[in-house]
């Protein structure tokens, strides 16, 4: 299986920023994680226009320090390679 290349959007990046280190190292650790799986979480639809790019849904569980965080990501398998783009959801569960 080809791996996928993952990346965190800048809005979300500055969103991390707000939570803090260890927010921002539980999601790195997940972004690492969808670039061997990038269909881990609940898929919620397709983006229109483009049959190919689906969403996702994921949630990282509360860890000391750190709130309960929904994650929202697209996958687009073409063109190669595969890429995955990560943003934190505005509602957090």
């Amino acid at each position: 299986m080809s791996r996928a290349i993952a990346v965190i959007t800048s809005a979300a990046a500055k969103r991390l920023q707000t939570l803090g280190p260890v927010a921002q190292q539980a999601v790195e650790e997940l972004r690492r994680e969808l670039e061997d799986n990038p269909k881990l979480g609940i898929r919620r639809g397709s983006v229109r226009g483009n049959g190919n790019t689906a969403v996702y849904r994921t949630r990282l569980e509360p860890r000391e320090d750190v709130t309960g965080l929904t994650i929202v990501y697209a996958y687009a398998p073409q063109p190669h390679p595969p890429a995955v783009a990560a943003s934190r959801s505005p509602l957090m569960t």
